[in-house]
């Protein structure tokens, strides 16, 4: 009797403690605290690659969902995208839906994009963003690398954010790992 209470215990607490995970993973911010304005609006694409900035890729990865990134549970580590522009490394860290991009480079990154500015600056312009970003990517102007392991990723809120952009189920290849 005290095998079977004691088993139904650690059940019924693995089972808690998998809801509380999945909870916290699939948990993403509602709304962001601050909206970010598309900054090379009303400019024509040579002026805008002319005076590219960081704001640039806080638009874009505010644009794509990146704000609705987040902490692991009980983790102070924040959600970090290396961007790369031919020589040239900016890196996007979301804090609190707050998308915050110096020009450094880091190795610690979730996610590594590599592009052009002419890319990015095309996507900013574009009637369609997201069109313009997912055809970018498959005519290969636009290269992702996930840095860190699925689980990580998974915790941090990258799901919706990989999906949207690659048209690729991150969770398919997170079940496949799994089962393997």
């Amino acid at each position: 009797m005290k095998k079977w209470l004691i088993l139904l215990a650690i059940g019924f607490l693995l089972i808690l403690l998998i809801g509380i995970f999945f909870f916290f993973v699939e948990t993403a911010p509602s709304a962001p605290l601050k909206i970010v304005k598309n900054p090379a609006e009303g400019m024509t694409k040579e002026e805008a690659i002319l005076e590219f900035r960081e704001e640039y890729i806080d638009y874009l990865i505010f644009a794509i969902g990146g704000w609705k990134l987040h902490n692991p549970p009980l983790s102070e580590d924040t959600p970090k995208i290396k961007v790369t522009l031919g020589n040239e490394t900016y890196v996007s860290e979301i804090i609190d839906t707050e998308i915050k991009t110096t020009k450094r480079n880091i190795s610690n990154e979730d996610m590594e994009i590599a592009t052009t500015k002419e890319v990015i600056v095309g996507i900013l312009l574009a009637d369609n963003m997201e069109e313009y970003a997912r055809q970018s990517v498959e005519n290969g102007e636009i290269s992702f690398e996930l840095k860190t392991s699925y689980s990580k990723l998974l915790s941090k809120g990258y799901l919706q954010l990989y999906e949207s952009l690659t048209g690729n189920s991150l969770t398919g290849k997170i079940i496949r790992i799994f089962r393997s």
